[in-house]
């Protein structure tokens, strides 16, 4: 081929490729997917229900991508932590309104007021208004309140008419009496083949006493107060539980998967587990309140807060929002 007809072909390649890459930049806008990562510990049946979320939000909304990363409560906030302050955090991430202060002192949670202003407002009084005090500090708010996970019982209503009761132990005198009838050790090798009743997490069962004990966790002045007698009163019912060998020992594992497996009658847990129980077509259970241990009724609650990260660009922002809004 001679100069000029490589000439010639180089310039027919260079009009075909423009053409190319000037249909490309016309391309609709939709196809261009803006890509928001979310980080999250709902490692249960709770990011089952929470995964169908995205994938409806991302059907109906083309233009961004959903990227949802679970991982366990026990190491996720020291990866959120680490992973933030070296710039590399998602952009939108779930704190419990519990953590939500050391976190927001760390300085990469972004101020969340615009989604309660304007047209399109998320409206305050959807809120609970004790949740959405625990996001405010100042003239910020530190994140959308996505929940209230109050703890409860489950019963196995099946194992509670077997041992003969006619509903779920309502005071402490009948919560332990159930607990003592519903273990059974059929061969007498002193290991039980049933429980009455099994820990689940160990922090939040005891959480869930304190109240019911006029415990607390800081006196007037926020100073700890550990030892509040409240608080040494709801670690002794714990207590006798375990000298009565009302529970079974750590290394049985049972908890909620022995609940789960007909092994155990009764469990304190959060009402994000029923989506667990749901999924069980052969297990008959019921969800009721904490019996009434203490002085008075009560448990302990947090809520998932939706944060935002720092520095986010304008396009990450307004589809972040975006999805906050459809979740919300």
């Amino acid at each position: 081929m001679g100069i000029r007809g490589a000439l010639g072909l180089m310039a027919a390649l260079a009009i075909v490729l423009g053409v190319a890459r000037s249909d490309n930049a016309f391309r609709p806008a939709a196809v261009r997917k803006t890509q928001i990562s979310f980080w999250n510990g709902f490692t249960g049946p709770d990011g089952r229900t929470m995964l169908q979320m995205i994938r409806d939000f991302n059907q109906e909304n083309p233009d961004v991508q959903i990227t949802m990363q679970r991982m366990d409560w026990a190491t996720y906030y020291n990866k959120l932590m680490v992973a933030a302050v070296d710039g590399r955090g998602p952009a939108l991430f779930v704190i419990h309104a519990s953590t939500l202060p050391r976190m927001h002192r760390a300085g990469f949670v972004s101020d969340a007021r615009s989604l309660f202003e304007g047209p399109d407002a998320l409206p305050a009084d959807d809120f609970d208004p004790v949740v959405l005090d625990q996001v405010r500090y100042g003239d910020r708010i530190a994140g959308v309140p996505l929940d209230i996970h109050p703890q409860g019982m489950y019963v196995n209503l099946e194992m509670l008419r077997a041992a003969g009761f006619d509903r779920a132990p309502e005071t402490g005198e009948e919560f332990l009496e159930a607990a003592r009838k519903m273990k059974i050790d059929r061969d007498g090798d002193g290991n039980p083949e049933q429980w009455g009743f099994a820990l689940t997490l160990w922090r939040n069962n005891f959480q869930s006493l304190i109240p019911q004990f006029g415990g607390r966790y800081q006196d007037e002045n926020g100073n700890a107060d550990l030892d509040h007698p409240g608080n040494v009163e709801a670690l002794r019912f714990l207590q006798k539980l375990g000298k009565e060998k009302l529970v079974p020992p750590p290394e049985n594992g049972l908890g909620w998967v022995g609940y789960r497996q007909k092994k155990v009658a009764m469990v304190w847990d959060g009402v994000y587990m029923l989506g667990d129980l749901k999924r069980l077509n052969d297990l008959p259970y019921a969800a009721v309140p904490i019996p009434k241990i203490g002085p008075k009724e009560g448990t302990m609650a947090d809520s998932h807060i939706l944060c935002l990260r720092e520095n986010l660009s304008d396009a990450e922002r307004e589809a972040t929002e975006r999805f906050i809004r459809f979740l919300s």
